[in-house]
């Protein structure tokens, strides 16, 4: 009796040790096409990593196969019927399809959001993105990931079949139906135990991969289902305590610059899509902006300047309302969103602007339009209201040049002083340009660099055209990337390197002529904005103007990880405790740490503070300077 179950099992222990080499396929493919990412990594410590990784394979694994896990080692005699075997053939197929394919998008994912993605994705795919005009573009791009697909779940299925299981038959009697208990409760309870990650107490999580490797190379210990599942399961911030009693002594998001009267210049936010600085002069490589470039010349040019997100969706209210995302979901999804909270539009509306957002997206994309509504955008202008497809692009939306002079044409059409937030596309996989400009722009060695050439050419444009217009000489321009993109450089594919973008503010009477050196993020824009006009009542932020030059750092939120950024450190905490301290100034590659020659208590004490503002004032939707 007993070695008939035992074999039942086995039988078991097979079929998920096939899904097990599944895994360890995708894992290779995943370094293999996204080695340059991951710097130079030897074998054996790669080979490291692989066996590391079992852990969160396992979890995966379990998660995803739990249903077959129980009824495979039920001890009925119905387990040998063919019927029984033909509905866990098909779950067996079913969900580990799901799961793998998972693995395979963030094969060509990961190079964008240098991570493995997370339960976002689905709120991307469920009508934030236009998928039906580009599901058939990634399936003609990515084509080879789609036969990589096929070919795994067939040999998954193939082999599957080939595991021969012989007939049985279970009698039982008192003595034997105990042991078949007990066994089977013990097979149940070594299934949650991977689950759970081992008898420690708290289960398995993402940071974890942070203990057998560098944190440049978490992404290559996990997995794509375990990510997607573990954000799942995060959702509400928790309240912190770090025994600050009063933490807006070191951090206060309540600002009140003392300025004696409103310049009501009309303020417009140019968002660069995909704009990393090392595609600019900035980044000290092979430029592909040669209009921003010129730009920066005359204008107020932050050179050690990061973005707060890997994400568009995390980009936007960042940048428009000094809002960053410190937490898995994008804080548009959060649940958060419903929060009030500041924004250009309704600070400015109650001082007498007009305002309005642009971006020539399918409507819906990304939420842009319902963030525009809540946050005071009296306007909203996308694709529909565009109202010309011959001028889409096949894929995201409006061309940047045709949208952008439409933006000019509607700006005219705004009462003064107007505030406008004009987001690009062009520069976004699949990468395309109009026909008209095949071979005009450099193709450089990455395959965006042509698009950041035309999107670069269509901004000049926009200041050609807004140059005739009598609003021009009365506007402050903020020209800024809503995130980095891909990258084979040392430097700018590391945890800091990544998130290094360009910022400028531009007026046309070339006062503000000067560059800035500190560390400046994207939250930093709407305060640095409304001091230099003078602004001159209380309002929310968890950035600062450029002018407070003390205690400045950088904030962003990155595979269950916080980083906090000042002129020479980057500080990586885990679960809200400081994991790793590097000087990225001279250690631009993030491989000698710090932490253990130096207390850090000051840097300590300002990410305890800032942190626990951050996580208070969103769960008590406190977000205003009452």
């Amino acid at each position: 009796m007993l070695d008939h179950y035992f074999s039942q099992l086995f039988l078991l222990l097979k079929r998920l040790l096939l899904v097990y080499l599944a895994y360890f396929i995708c894992r290779v493919l995943f370094y293999s096409f996204n080695h340059t990412l991951f710097g130079d990594i030897g074998f054996f410590e790669r080979a490291s990593i692989y066996f590391y990784a079992l852990r969160f394979d396992t979890f995966s694994i379990l998660v995803c196969n739990s249903l077959f896990i129980i009824l495979s080692i039920l001890p009925v005699t119905a387990f040998y019927s063919g019927a029984y075997q033909k509905i866990l053939l098909w779950l067996y197929a079913i969900t580990n399809t799901i799961f793998l394919l998972s693995n395979l998008i963030d094969i060509v994912y990961f190079p964008y959001i240098k991570k493995r993605s997370t339960a976002d994705i689905f709120n991307q795919m469920g009508g934030q993105t236009d998928m039906s005009t580009l599901l058939p573009q990634y399936i003609k791009d990515f084509w080879y990931l789609l036969l990589i697909f096929i070919v795994l779940v067939f040999l998954l299925v193939r082999f599957y079949k080939k595991i021969k299981i012989s007939p049985r038959s279970y009698t039982y009697n008192a003595k034997s139906l105990t042991y078949l208990i007990l066994i089977f409760l013990l097979s149940a309870s070594l299934t949650v135990l991977g689950i759970r990650g081992g008898f420690q107490k708290i289960p398995i999580d993402v940071v974890d991969a942070g203990q057998y490797t560098k944190t440049q190379y978490t992404s290559l210990v996990l997995n794509s289902p375990f990510t997607i599942i573990k954000s799942f399961e995060k959702k509400e911030l928790a309240l912190l305590d770090f025994g600050i009693a009063d933490p807006e002594t070191i951090f206060n998001p309540i600002h009140h610059y003392k300025n004696d009267t409103l310049q009501k210049l009309n303020i417009v936010v140019i968002i660069m899509e995909s704009c990393a600085k090392e595609y600019t002069k900035l980044g000290k490589l092979k430029s592909y902006t040669p209009f921003l470039d010129s730009l920066m010349d005359h204008s107020l040019a932050f050179t050690n300047a990061f973005a707060n997100g890997h994400k568009s969706i995390e980009g936007i209210p960042a940048i428009l309302s000094s809002m960053p995302t410190l937490m898995e979901d994008p804080f548009i999804n959060s649940t958060y969103a419903d929060n009030f909270y500041p924004s250009f539009a309704n600070i400015l509306n109650a001082e007498g602007y007009t305002s309005a957002f642009f971006h020539g997206g399918t409507n819906g994309t990304m939420n842009f339009d319902s963030y525009a509504k809540q946050n005071g955008y009296s306007a909203y202008f996308g694709r529909t209201e565009y109202a010309n497809d011959a001028d889409f692009d096949g894929s995201w939306g409006i061309w940047d040049e045709p949208f952008l002079k439409f933006g000019v044409k509607k700006m005219n059409e705004m009462k003064q002083p107007f505030h406008s937030a004009i987001f690009t596309l062009s520069a976004h996989h699949p990468y395309k340009i109009p026909e008209k400009y095949k071979g005009k722009f450099a193709k450089g060695h990455l395959e965006i660099h042509e698009s950041i050439g035309y999107a670069d050419h269509a901004i000049r444009l926009f200041f050609q055209e807004a140059k005739k217009q009598m609003w021009y000489t009365k506007t402050l321009f903020v020209l800024v990337a809503d995130h980095s993109s891909i990258s084979d450089h040392p430097f700018y594919r590391n945890n800091v390197g990544q998130f290094a973008i360009p910022v400028l503010f531009f007026k046309p009477d070339n006062s503000l002529k000067r560059s800035y050196s500190k560390v400046f993020q994207q939250s930093d824009i709407l305060p640095s904005v409304l001091d230099m006009i003078g602004y001159n009542k209380p309002f929310f932020s968890f950035g600062k103007s450029y002018k407070d030059t003390l205690g400045r750092y950088a904030v962003y939120y990155t595979d269950s990880r916080h980083h906090f950024l000042n002129d020479s450190l980057v500080i990586d905490l885990v679960n809200y405790k400081i994991n790793n301290v590097i000087n990225y100034r001279r250690d631009s590659i993030l491989e000698k740490g710090l932490i253990n020659s130096y207390p850090f208590e000051t840097e300590k004490r300002y990410c305890e503070a800032y942190l626990q503002l951050y996580n208070k004032r969103l769960i008590n939707n406190a977000c205003t300077a009452k």
